[in-house]
């Protein structure tokens, strides 16, 4: 009964930011220069957060590159007999399918080795994330929300944070995932924008989501793992909200 509870006021909290975010100013009356990269912790977390920004970028012309920072192993630490190396790749290679619907190319997809449930700046990894940003040279980078609830989402916004602060020129957002799911209410309106996708982009970030979370592994839960029904609810929503970190 407690669950049904929490979960009626995820989805009456769901409504109220909808409904807020519904007046802010569209994410690209912002948004400057040729190239975007987007920082996801797992696997999927890109195409729940950014998948209606990601086709947008490209129909603009714009390069879009995606790192995805580990493999996503810890979706079923527990669950059944799978090793971590089969995990992350059954997992990358959903990413892979996924990130083609949407229009990333190969060349623009990248897989770092952070420990999943472990990221953190000290990590080897963070020397490649901070040489892949040196190559890619993004006009903006977007990071997951500060209210995200896991500590992945957190670490990941944090290590962007310190690898460019010396790099006045990179602009920093932040794109929704559990955002949606956790009882965050200290919102930051005046920096809040949105993106509102077409009929077929909201159709393609669905099939994109459903490619990520409908295969199932030999013991029967998704590869990525069983999500709650109102975060998928909620990733489900045909725009996007974005916000402005500098």
């Amino acid at each position: 009964m407690f669950g049904i509870v929490k979960d009626v006021i995820r989805l009456l909290r769901i409504g109220i930011i909808r409904m807020m975010a519904s007046v802010r100013s569209d994410i690209f009356t912002i948004l400057s220069g040729s190239k975007v990269l987007i920082v996801a912790p797992h696997p999927d977390d890109e195409i729940i957060g950014c998948a209606g920004l990601m086709q947008s970028l490209l129909k603009a012309g714009k390069e879009v590159h995606i790192v995805i920072l580990t493999g996503g192993e810890g979706s079923h630490k527990g669950c059944c007999s799978k090793s971590n190396s089969e995990l992350i790749e059954a997992r990358r290679d959903l990413a892979a399918k996924a990130n083609k619907q949407i229009g990333i190319t190969k060349e623009n997809l990248y897989f770092l080795h952070y420990q999943d449930g472990n990221i953190h700046y000290e990590y080897q990894e963070t020397e490649k994330l901070a040489d892949l940003i040196k190559g890619v040279q993004p006009n903006s980078i977007f990071v997951p929300h500060k209210g995200e609830g896991w500590n992945d989402h957190l670490q990941v916004r944090n290590m962007i944070q310190k690898l460019i602060k010396n790099n006045s020129d990179i602009r920093l957002y932040e794109y929704c995932v559990w955002f949606w799911y956790y009882n965050t209410w200290n919102i930051d309106w005046k920096n809040a924008f949105t993106l509102s996708m077409t009929k077929a982009e909201h159709l393609l970030k669905n099939q994109a989501i459903d490619t990520y979370i409908l295969p199932k592994a030999p013991c029967g839960n998704p590869w990525s793992g069983v999500l709650p029904k109102v975060f998928i609810k909620a990733a489900r929503w045909n725009k996007e909200l974005y916000f402005r970190i500098r």
